[in-house]
């Protein structure tokens, strides 16, 4: 580099280090509420010395030349991004488990005339009733109404139950086309990353888009990414099948599984193991549903299953042997879908049962053993022996527990989320003060540097006219 002209390239140097500078403040800026951006800064070095200069200063006086710009850095941590991505893979699965069974809980604790508990307490004790006056027609028209309200409340508390887990199922379907989704942005960014470095850009944008799709994932698959030497990264559900390797993608695919047609997940043709995330959270969540569901046909089978043996056991109101109160359905067990008072005795309510055979019309045994069967410790429903009114509280308790315990986690959870995305935003989020600091600096910058060279302009000028 000529001695007259080596400040001229320093000075240019100078004012484009600057420039670059003041650009990537302005995209840092401008950037500050773009979900998962990272801050980028202007990666700047020292250029080599000029050897040209030793005749005039003397050996080992060389000067430099200036600045160079190596490069513009986004500011991440590897660790702190894998830990974000697990927990915000149980934020996910927390939230989707607890709004999941909020509306479980919700229609367990009807408290009108339409809920199991107060239509179990009605119906046992209109037999409390028929106990005391055993020949009165009215009051076996009570019981028959009661049972009715019983049926129904069985119907539409199962119904609802259904219709929520109908709901969750379908969010699981919605869900797996949304990984799907961002699955595929993921391979495409891994492939146009690997380009960018290849050919000297710099990415740090599109591994921005590409963080921000894999946290996504991870909230609705508990997925845990790997980089890869080129770059790229592979993404892995809870057993270890590749869910996104490169730029190539395992789809997800929904199955529809018998006897209800729930969702079941494959990747591959295999099971896909959902470890966390939202998907696990409503996976959880279906499979609660079900169990109450279950629950709730067991009961409604076994106040079937025991009135109708009692009920037999006796005489109705015109002396004949009793028959069955509740219908039995032509095929499979009683449920509380098809939980029904028998035609019989909906039509004709005389003959409904309150004697003991052979003891008469003012006999009221029979209507007591009816109405002690809700408080009778010895009812049989699924796995569990214990009264009616035991079991029911049971299943309504185990709902509110089971929202209780997600939401109890989900606090807890929520904090430890906040803290690691503050974590995260203390290395790679924008802070507009120290941005507003550094565009002063370049601008500082710059303009000193057009300073100095309108002075080794001046220089330059005194020197050409020196030699004319």
């Amino acid at each position: 580099m000529g001695v007259n002209f080596s400040v001229f390239e320093i000075g240019r140097r100078a004012l484009r280090a600057s420039q670059v500078g003041v650009e990537v403040t302005s995209h840092n800026i401008a950037n500050v509420n773009t979900p998962g951006y990272s801050r980028q800064s202007v990666q700047l070095s020292a250029s080599a010395p000029d050897e040209g200069y030793g005749w005039l200063l003397g050996k080992g006086l060389n000067i430099g030349t200036g600045v160079n710009v190596d490069g513009i850095k986004g500011h991440r941590d590897q660790f702190i991004a894998t830990r974000l991505q697990t927990e915000t893979a149980t934020n996910g699965r927390l939230t989707a488990e607890r709004d999941a069974l909020i509306p479980v809980e919700t229609t367990f604790n009807a408290g009108d005339a339409g809920g199991i508990g107060s239509a179990l307490q009605g119906f046992f004790g209109a037999f409390r009733d028929l106990e005391a006056n055993p020949t009165s027609t009215a009051v076996r028209t009570s019981v028959v109404e009661k049972a009715n309200v019983l049926a129904s409340a069985f119907h539409s508390t199962r119904s609802r139950l259904v219709e929520i887990r109908g709901q969750a199922d379908q969010e699981i379907r919605s869900t797996v086309d949304t990984v799907n989704d961002l699955a595929e942005k993921v391979a495409q960014l891994n492939k146009q990353i690997r380009i960018a470095e290849n050919n000297g850009v710099n990415p740090s944008d599109l591994v921005d888009q590409r963080t921000e799709a894999i946290n996504q994932i991870a909230e609705f698959t508990g997925a845990r990414s790997t980089t890869n030497a080129d770059g790229s990264v592979t993404l892995t559900l809870g057993d270890g099948q590749a869910l996104v390797y490169g730029d190539q993608v395992a789809t997800l695919t929904v199955a529809n599984t018998p006897p209800d047609g729930l969702a079941t997940l494959s990747i591959d043709g295999q099971a896909a193991v959902i470890s966390d995330g939202k998907l696990r959270g409503l996976q959880n969540g279906v499979s609660f549903i079900s169990g109450q569901i279950q629950t709730l046909d067991d009961l409604a089978a076994s106040v079937a299953g025991r009135v109708n043996t009692l009920h037999a056991a006796g005489d109705d109101l015109n002396g004949a042997a009793g028959g069955a109160f509740f219908a039995t359905p032509v095929s499979g067990p009683v449920t509380a879908e098809n939980f029904d008072v028998a035609a019989a005795i909906k039509a004709n309510p005389r003959l409904v049962v309150a004697a003991a055979t052979g003891a008469g019309g003012g006999d009221g045994s029979v209507a007591r053993g009816l109405a002690g069967l809700l408080s009778d410790t010895s009812s049989v429903v699924g796995a569990t022996t214990d009264s009616f009114a035991n079991i029911f509280a049971s299943l309504v308790s185990s709902a509110g527990a089971a929202v209780k315990a997600a939401d109890d986690e989900l606090v807890t959870q929520s904090a430890i989320l906040a803290q690691t995305q503050a974590q995260r935003d203390s290395i790679s989020g924008v802070s507009l003060d120290e941005e507003a600091i550094s565009l002063l600096q370049y601008q500082k910058a710059y303009e000193a540097a057009a300073r100095f060279l309108r002075v080794a302009d001046e220089m330059t000028q005194t020197i050409l006219q020196l030699g004319q």
